[in-house]
């Protein structure tokens, strides 16, 4: 059998190419299932700190101090450092403005209260961003970026302040606060 010069290297430029082709899209999917597997921790986050924010309180500032402990104890390194978090490599809070941690705590844009369709709108949302590939191949560096947002609507309980102030004003201050306007 003859051998040509001129194609002595041709499989191993075929095994290179196939190469970097199959660990790309094996990784890709690795992190494509870490952004998963994040979010859905990121919904468990939310959920548990939309229970906080349910609770009742003394007043709404309370409320949402334990809502944004619990969010910020999950999913960042802590409440002393709370822009800091937990897992950098997967994903980041997104600054939104008055929230620098990704967290809005309270009611929802559409909330009115005493509208059935949108009274029910208070709760937690949560917005992070994520690298969907470890290679940009020469896009723009926000190109293979994803903002996924988790929220959690589950409205929140009279503070005992509500309370005591419709209580006065239907029953004339004469009833007790049981936390169970």
């Amino acid at each position: 059998m003859k051998i040509m010069r001129d194609q002595e290297g041709q499989a191993t430029v075929e095994f290179l190419l196939t190469s970097i082709l199959i660990f790309g899209i094996t990784f890709f999917f690795f992190q494509l299932s870490f952004i998963f597997a994040y979010g859905s921790f990121v919904h468990y986050a939310t959920f548990m700190s939309a229970r906080a924010y349910l609770s009742a309180g003394y007043d709404i500032d309370d409320q949402e101090e334990r809502a944004r402990s619990v969010i910020v104890t999950t999913l960042k390194k802590g409440v002393i450092s709370p822009e800091v978090e937990r897992w950098p490599a997967i994903a980041r809070g997104v600054d939104m403005g008055d929230d620098p941690e990704g967290v809005k705590i309270g009611e929802h844009e559409k909330f009115v209260r005493d509208d059935k369709d949108f009274s029910w709108l208070e709760g937690v949302r949560y917005t992070f961003k994520a690298r969907l590939f470890i290679i940009p191949m020469g896009l723009a560096p926000d190109a293979n970026v994803i903002e996924l947002t988790s929220e959690t609507w589950l409205s929140r309980h009279p503070t005992e302040d509500d309370c005591r102030v419709y209580l006065e004003k239907e029953v004339g201050g004469r009833a007790e606060i049981d936390n169970g306007c």
